[in-house]
């Protein structure tokens, strides 16, 4: 189970219905000093798979907390991933394919995805693509499509492993796409990372990021691509320095 709304090129869309291979698009454009939403994640330290989840909005140039729940991380905890800006820890794991641990950094996000049709899913505010059952995400870092969304067409595929999106449980019936390690992805640093629903409150991801189905919601009628919203990671220690620098919001006192 791994994890990687709001952007999706429309011929990914396209190809679905085709039944081609489509590639996630390139990173928009978003300075993270733009940002207007932030779902921030903290956990007690690097190698800890429970975390906090805080929902912030910017209002009159002040950040506001909407909403805070529980999330579960990598079994493995973080590891310094791919996302909006260099970050280099004294110390600090990094990321790699297959070992366990969510990405920490600031990342911008993708579309919304889920088992449901379009039709169904008609009241999320931005882009939605439908976890078919025929849709994957490449995680081989040897595949020219590591990293990307893809039918799965065995006459074209030059994978050997892969995430298959619409699953037999409910883990990816609501979630978003997490930009990590996508402009353009480096073979073996991370890949398909997503925001999902979870199993339970101890039990953690290949690398995702997993929640409560009411939580996962909450999230999905709340956020919007025009506030440019950010995922930030990090453990509770590392944070603060990263706030100060790029004046993301207070962590809330506990």
């Amino acid at each position: 189970m791994k994890n990687s709304g709001l952007l999706i090129a429309a011929t990914l869309l396209f190809a679905a219905a085709a039944g081609k291979c489509a590639d996630l698009p390139a990173l928009p454009d978003t300075n993270v000093l733009h940002a207007q939403q932030v779902l921030l994640v903290i956990t007690p330290d690097w190698g800890s798979l429970q975390g906090r989840l805080y929902g912030f909005e910017k209002r009159a140039g002040q950040w506001v907390m909407q909403f805070s729940n529980a999330v579960v991380l990598g079994s493995k905890g973080l590891g310094i991933g791919e996302g909006m800006v260099p970050m280099t820890i004294a110390d600090a794991p990094v990321k790699k394919e297959g070992d366990l641990k969510s990405p920490a950094g600031i990342f911008s996000i993708g579309a919304a995805f889920g088992y449901a049709g379009t039709r169904e899913a008609g009241w999320i505010k931005d882009h939605y693509v439908q976890a078919t059952d025929t849709l994957i995400c490449v995680d081989d870092p040897q595949s020219a499509h590591y990293n990307t969304l893809v039918q799965n067409d065995s006459a074209r595929s030059d994978w050997k492993s892969f995430e298959q999106m619409h699953r037999r449980d409910d883990y990816y019936k609501w979630g978003l796409f997490i930009n990590h390690n996508a402009e353009p992805p480096a073979a073996g640093k991370g890949s398909c990372i997503f925001m999902h629903i979870w199993g339970n409150d101890h039990q953690g991801t290949t690398g995702c990021t997993a929640m409560k189905e009411e939580d996962m919601l909450r999230i999905l009628h709340w956020i919007n691509i025009g506030l440019d919203p950010v995922l930030v990671q990090l453990p509770e220690g590392e944070y603060p320095k990263l706030a100060a620098q790029y004046h993301l919001p207070t962590l809330p006192s506990r």
